[in-house]
């Protein structure tokens, strides 16, 4: 009992709560999270159950911690989710690119799937790399996550926003390479095939994304080590 304040600590931070977010929670003070986490000062009976109401925890786990193998499990869970991401997005890369560069050998079509499968897995894949990095090296307790800020959740917004207008601008050249596969496989003339609209604008601003994407696609393991730093996903 004597680690109750390191034990609030280590649960609000592995909630990602701010000791401002807490103290609101518990309707006091700042100052009074502070005084509990440094061992100034001692919740009671009653304050111990709120704090484990708001932490979503157990008044055990308040008083004592929670057990190492309990939170190691809890975080090497959430790695391995994060690795078969990663191996579902490589065969998702790799296995069908044989047959779509026989068909494009042979009738010239599916380039515009090539494509865009290439600029939609390859970030993914290095951006789930680098998030999966720094969470072996959390579980390995070399690193630890920042703690959580109002500004960590709009920046968090912010980026994955912009990993969202990534994918939906990805969507055009996916959807008509798929069209063009189809269409190929029915036995439609090379003439007849969908085409992607000329749009100058998107255009562009494709050419500038892709130019990221294309020649330093290990810049994208920086973004997932980003997410990963601004608690994403959150526990």
């Amino acid at each position: 009992m004597r680690d109750i304040g390191k034990n609030i600590r280590s649960l609000r931070e592995k909630k990602g709560m701010t000791q401002e977010a807490l103290a609101e929670a518990l309707f006091v003070t700042r100052q009074t999270v502070s005084n509990y986490e440094t061992g100034r000062s001692r919740p009671d009976l009653d304050m111990l159950v709120k704090i484990a109401q708001v932490l979503e925890a157990d008044v055990n786990q308040v008083l004592y911690g929670l057990p190492a193998d309990q939170d190691r499990s809890q975080e090497a869970r959430r790695l391995g989710i994060g690795c078969l991401i990663l191996a579902a997005v490589f065969l998702l890369l790799t296995l069908p690119a044989p047959l779509l560069n026989e068909m494009l050998k042979r009738a010239y079509v599916g380039a515009t799937l090539v494509m865009a499968l290439s600029f939609l897995l390859k970030p993914a894949l290095w951006l789930v790399l680098g998030w999966c990095v720094l969470q072996g090296l959390w579980l390995l307790r070399v690193i630890r996550p920042l703690e959580e800020r109002a500004w960590m959740t709009w920046t968090r917004r912010g980026v994955l926003l912009l990993l969202a207008v990534y994918v939906v601008l990805l969507l055009p050249p996916l959807v008509v390479g798929l069209i063009q596969v189809i269409q190929a496989g029915l036995g439609m003339p090379y003439e007849a095939l969908a085409e992607i609209p000329q749009i100058p604008a998107y255009t562009r601003l494709m050419n500038r994304l892709l130019y990221f994407t294309v020649f330093i696609p290990q810049g994208c393991a920086l973004i997932g080590a980003a997410l990963w730093l601004l608690r994403f996903p959150k526990p």
